[in-house]
């Protein structure tokens, strides 16, 4: 990846991070944003950016199909964006059982672009991609501990 990309990729990537901060933040705090519960904010938008990684898995598996394993990566990245939309469907009943899925889903997303992608994407990527992986799932556990 060159240095033009690498930038934006670095600066859209934790800024990504930011609503996942702001809304545990007044979860924490038990506030609500624009009139709505924080926790349903950080759920849907964790659920948004689960299906959203679902779709990089899906378009990185098409655009390998010499690989063997593409197929099984395209069904990965399916049921990864149907956790996302049956955690965001359950939340507002099972906020613990959404964050725990959302979670799992994240941490099993990372696994599965190792597996499948990682010979594909530099070493840069590779490291924002478990940095961002990483703060995200530790909000969630966060969340976890709290709720």
């Amino acid at each position: 990846m060159n240095t033009i990309i690498r930038s934006p990729t670095h600066t859209l990537g934790y800024l990504g991070l930011i609503p996942f901060a702001i809304s545990a933040l007044a979860i924490s705090l038990e506030i609500s944003i624009f009139n709505t519960s924080a926790l349903l904010i950080f759920v849907s938008y964790s659920a948004i950016i689960l299906s959203f990684l679902s779709g990089v898995m899906w378009g990185n598996s098409l655009n390998h199909k010499e690989n063997s394993t593409s197929r099984f990566a395209l069904l990965l990245s399916n049921f990864f964006a149907l956790l996302a939309w049956f955690s965001l469907l359950h939340s507002t009943d099972h906020y613990t059982w959404a964050i725990v899925a959302l979670m799992l889903g994240f941490i099993c997303i990372r696994i599965a672009e190792i597996k499948f992608n990682s010979t594909h994407q530099d070493e840069y990527y590779q490291q924002l991609r478990n940095r961002l992986t990483t703060c995200v799932c530790g909000l969630h556990a966060v969340l976890f501990a709290i709720t």
